[in-house]
């Protein structure tokens, strides 16, 4: 039974290993979509600057027109002044705005995507490669002399049915042999 201890030792600690590799990535996914979150919170903040600047400057337009109808003075040229910054400024903010939203449209490397596509792959070769070392051991115990009983099982080697083929084992019962 020990060949299978060691199986249930092994898929437990697949398990534990694949359950911390995705929380892992659950937390990489997080972080990412909080620096996301901060960029679109930056480029919103701009917008309601300019829109509250746009407010102050159509008051200041409506007040300039007021005054150039009432008077013909410096007054009115001194407001509309005020209100081509004012509009300016407006103009920048959206501009700056504009781009920051650009900026975090564009598609940065998704490092939790990626990892947790490397983890599914690693994970299905190490699968194969583990199902293949299991099948390269019970096959020679199921093989059956001329005589139609099973042969006995050839003592296993160190380096198991192949170097690049050994199956993972638990580094607790590594010094553990089959009998």
């Amino acid at each position: 039974m020990r060949v299978r201890e060691r199986l249930v030792a092994s898929v437990t600690d697949i398990r534990d290993r694949g359950q911390r590799l995705v929380q892992l990535n659950r937390e990489l996914l997080s972080s990412e979509l909080k620096a996301k979150g901060r960029r679109f919170g930056a480029a919103i903040a701009l917008f309601v600057g300019a829109g509250v600047l746009a407010l102050y400057a159509l008051g200041f337009a409506l007040a300039t027109i007021a005054v150039a109808l009432a008077l013909v003075l410096p007054l009115w040229l001194s407001l509309l002044i005020v209100t081509a910054v004012l509009f300016l400024i407006v103009a920048i903010m959206v501009l700056v705005g504009r781009s920051k939203v650009q900026q975090a449209k564009t598609p940065a490397r998704e490092t939790a995507l990626g990892e947790g596509r490397k983890t599914a792959d690693l994970l299905k070769a190490n699968v194969r490669q583990t199902a293949a070392g299991v099948r390269a051991k019970v096959a020679p115990r199921r093989t059956t002399t001329s005589g139609g009983t099973a042969s006995p099982a050839p003592a296993p080697t160190p380096e198991g049915p192949g170097k690049g083929d050994q199956p993972f084992q638990p580094p607790s019962d590594a010094g553990a042999r089959d009998s």
